[in-house]
């Protein structure tokens, strides 16, 4: 498999998914798979779902294609090329069944994550029997054990962060795209092909989509798409080779924390904003972070740009790291927790301001 390669799987998948989005809509409004606004969501018009689906089925068509025309032989991991295909594809799928279910039934909040964890925690002990695991820090230790079911809780976590992420026209599909395309660039360096592939096929089907999910967004993703878009990421992070060779592979898992660190950033925001209101924890509402640059002044275009833009920035970071040594690796990470840390101090203190006026 070469970069070219890789590269056209990126377009066929974007191709793709520009096709099958309208196509997605048009079956949404025909079999009135919609959202509908309430007092806790900014759209103001009924929106069709399916947007998820078309992306799927743009990553799926593309990776089969790749499967049956490409020779995966250039890989660092474990899977055999094809085996390995087939699994993305099937886990995938999977997530986006049990997120159309929710789509079609409008399950409740706990309901919800019940389900995501329960599907993520399936699919994910499937790819940690046949080695995908995430072992720093873990690997020849008297705690090796712990690698598979911290892999699990990995997967749920982040399959869960994303979901609560898409709550914003462009958000969600545009954060997993940046972090899509930072695993794309990164594989690539560091010769591990076979994830390169699946992370430039992901971006590709989620830029196509993001071409009619920006605001005002035509169509929405739905459960659908962000349970697969979450649970693919947290795949890819943990198939993927972020450190140089004679390095210490610990720092490894600072890249797909940064790269990843948006999502993360907001579960961790609004959680941590209900538990101080006193609010329940898994109840939806508009307390994410982007509703509350909103209340702030933002337009919905210029909220959901200012958190591209710092997911841009830290998932930059991430770049540096296989190029860096083992100490100046922790500074960078410490830098990036640094920056998070002031952009959370600057947002609680003119929230209190805008308050007492």
């Amino acid at each position: 498999m070469t970069t070219l390669e890789i590269g056209l799987s990126f377009f066929a998948a974007l191709n793709c998914s520009l096709l099958l989005t309208p196509l997605a809509r048009r079956v949404a409004l025909k079999y009135r798979l919609v959202d509908k606004p309430n007092r806790r969501k900014r759209h103001l018009m009924t929106t069709p779902l399916l947007g998820g689906m078309a992306i799927y089925l743009s990553f799926a068509f593309t990776v089969v294609a790749g499967m049956l025309i490409f020779d995966g032989v250039d890989s660092m991991i474990s899977f055999g090329w094809k085996p390995f295909c087939l699994m993305v594809i099937a886990g995938a799928g999977l997530m986006s069944i049990v997120g159309l279910i929710d789509d079609i039934l409008g399950l409740s909040p706990v309901i919800k994550l019940v389900l995501h964890t329960v599907a993520a925690i399936i699919v994910g002990f499937v790819f940690v029997k046949q080695g995908a695991l995430l072992n720093v820090f873990l690997t020849e230790s008297n705690f090796a054990w712990f690698a598979a079911p911290l892999t699990v809780i990995w997967l749920v976590g982040i399959t869960n962060s994303v979901n609560l992420l898409d709550h914003a026209d462009g958000l969600s599909a545009g954060t997993c795209a940046i972090a899509a395309l930072f695993f794309t660039i990164l594989n690539l360096m560091s010769g591990n092909y076979s994830v390169a592939f699946i992370s430039a096929t992901l971006a590709g089907a989620t830029i196509g989509f993001l071409f009619y999910n920006y605001n005002p967004a035509s169509i929405f993703m739905g459960d659908c798409g962000s349970n697969m878009l979450g649970f693919m990421l947290g795949i890819i992070a943990v198939l993927g080779v972020y450190t140089p060779e004679g390095s210490i592979r610990e720092i490894a898992i600072f890249t797909p924390v940064l790269i990843l660190a948006l999502p993360m950033i907001d579960t961790a925001f609004v959680l941590q904003y209900r538990w101080k209101h006193g609010k329940p924890l898994f109840d939806a509402d508009r307390n994410h972070l982007a509703h509350r640059l909103m209340r702030l002044g933002l337009s919905h275009t210029q909220a959901v740009m200012v958190l591209l833009v710092v997911a841009i920035l830290i998932g930059t970071l991430a770049l540096l790291l296989p190029t860096l040594k083992p100490y100046q690796a922790v500074l960078v990470f410490a830098h990036a927790l640094g920056l998070v840390a002031l952009f959370s101090f600057f947002m609680n203190r003119a929230e209190t301001r805008e308050i007492k006026k």
